[in-house]
């Protein structure tokens, strides 16, 4: 019992850390007597919350001239930018994309790295060489990097720490076990859109909206709900999958895709406006594109469509139109009053809002449709879930262990 408690009282200390350094990023520079009176935490406690910050390399004082009285400077508080950096990672079907950044997300180094299927089928091996040689070339010293998150764009499980698919394929990889042996630091594993939708409703485009549908169109077709302030969960993560819904037949371009499938099955949405049905629509309509890889499919589908070349028009128009459709039927179920959308096609943005935009319209869909404020591998985006835990407190635990 007495370990209950004493485990409980942790656990308050820490969401209390969080707490006071988000009010301190938040106003970028505060004293303690207003972070009292914000937080609601006595002067006292507010005091050794903030020296054990200090220690930690959080935050630091910073001397305040106040112009109204003389004497001497006030001391405020703000976040300190000299110590902890993140190193952070975009795990996809091809790609293993890593970042060095400091906390705030500015970015000191990147760098690509290409999987190939002999990669697939030896992940663990290959991701383990990827951070050695990133680590490497970015001189990257260890001993500040505060977490490791690597933001997956795939399936996880519950927990968030097995991959069992990644694009279409199936895996069988404990990503937090791989890692953590490695680092012997705290590791984050996220699913992307879960980082990006926090990323957008809290710094992002979204901010103080309360009623948003988070719509991404990759591999899956992925929604999040946020209504009232609250984010609607299924199975204890924010994102429901909707690949199954079916598609109307809007035009004759959409019969062309899978053809080996059931009727029912290739007008399901996943099979119609995702990647995998783009890239099958490019080699359909340019088989001599020469494209070395999917990303670099989606790059020239996109200047032809800024070219209005026909057959890339047709492309976008079966998308956006299918995804109006889509977006008709969520308005209908939720009632938004924004819908943050996420696509691949949306490199040709002009192009892609201006047909769908005609097409709400025609269907008589009154909601604003924004994008978001990052590129799909913005660094801003993979520190984000770096900052969910240290708002919470749960990545302090660590740092309370070494210092």
């Amino acid at each position: 019992m007495a370990r209950e408690r004493k485990k409980d009282k942790s656990f308050v200390k820490e969401q209390q850390l969080g707490k006071v350094y988000q009010l301190i990023e938040q106003f970028e520079e505060i004293s303690r007597i207003d972070l009292s009176k914000l937080s609601r935490l006595a002067p006292a406690t507010i005091t050794s919350l903030t020296r054990k910050l200090i220690d930690q390399k959080l935050i630091m004082e910073k001397a305040v001239r106040n112009t109204e009285h003389r004497g001497r400077p006030a001391i405020g508080l703000c976040v300190s930018p000299f110590y902890w950096q993140s190193l952070c990672a975009i795990l996809t079907e091809d790609r293993f994309d890593m970042f060095l950044c400091e906390l705030d997300g500015t970015l000191i180094a990147e760098q690509s790295f290409h999987l190939t299927l002999e990669n697939i089928a030896n992940l663990s091996t290959a991701l383990i060489d990827c951070v050695e040689c990133f680590i490497r070339e970015s001189n990257c010293q260890t001993e500040r990097i505060i977490t490791f998150s690597v933001a997956v764009i795939g399936e996880l499980n519950e927990q968030m720490e097995y991959c069992y698919l990644l694009g279409n394929r199936i895996l069988h990889i404990d990503l937090k076990r791989l890692f953590q042996a490695h680092f012997h630091l705290p590791v984050v594993i996220t699913d992307y859109f879960e980082t990006w939708l926090f990323a957008e409703s809290s710094v992002g485009s979204v901010i103080g909206c309360e009623n948003v549908l988070f719509l991404q169109l990759n591999d899956r077709v992925n929604l999040s709900v946020l209504s009232e302030g609250d984010v609607f969960l299924c199975n204890q993560q924010a994102k429901i999958n909707v690949d199954k819904l079916i598609a109307p037949q809007l035009c004759s371009l959409q019969n062309k895709l899978n053809p080996r499938l059931s009727e029912i099955e290739r007008y399901q949405i996943i099979n119609q406006i995702t990647n995998k049905a783009i890239y099958q629509l490019i080699d359909l309509l340019y088989p001599d594109n020469q494209c070395n890889d999917n990303n670099e499919k989606i790059r020239f589908l996109c200047r032809k469509i800024d070219l209005q070349e026909s057959n890339a028009l047709a492309i976008l128009h079966l998308v956006t139109d299918v995804t109006a459709y889509l977006i008709l039927c969520l308005v209908d179920m939720f009632s938004p009053k924004k819908v943050m959308l996420d696509c691949s096609l949306l490199l040709a943005k002009a192009h892609f809002l201006s047909r769908l935009n005609e097409r709400l319209s025609f269907f008589h869909c009154n909601v604003e449709i924004v994008t978001s404020r990052y590129q799909w591998n913005s660094p801003e985006v993979l520190t984000a879930a770096i900052k969910q835990r240290l708002y919470d407190g749960s990545l302090l635990e660590h740092l309370s262990q070494t210092h």
